[in-house]
């Protein structure tokens, strides 16, 4: 009876921290989401990871030029891979991540996606530029 309640005792504390997740580590997941579908272009698809302001500048452009673009490229500059190197917790709601992109084309593209908490989830953010 000991070893099975101490055996309950220990998957529910296992299961109870692999289900912790901390806020970096979901900033994380959100700019490698939303990048990896951008990189591959699946801009519907990076919309789930985007807040509405990235939504209306970022992907609504980018849909609009896909119609100039040779498929033919996208075909071969696919599947893109990319992979998180550095994220830097701003705020308790904000994050900047670094991530490096590769495609069959082009090899070690750096760029960095700011990452904002919105209504308890973080999305992709694309802050609005005023000139």
């Amino acid at each position: 009876m000991r070893k099975r309640l101490l055996f309950c005792t220990i998957t529910i504390i296992v299961f109870g921290m692999m289900s912790c997740t901390s806020d970096e580590q979901k900033a994380q997941k959100a700019a490698y989401n939303y990048s990896y579908e951008m990189a591959n272009y699946k801009l519907d698809e990076a919309e789930k990871y985007a807040t509405e302001e990235t939504i209306n500048t970022t992907i609504t452009t980018g849909k609009s030029l896909m119609q100039f673009v040779d498929i033919d490229y996208i075909a071969s500059d696919t599947p893109a891979k990319i992979e998180v190197t550095k994220t830097e917790m701003t705020s308790d709601t904000s994050a900047t991540v670094t991530l490096v992109k590769n495609t069959p084309i082009k090899k070690d593209m750096q760029f960095t996606v700011e990452v904002r908490k919105r209504d308890g989830k973080w999305l992709a953010h694309a802050p609005q530029r005023t000139h």
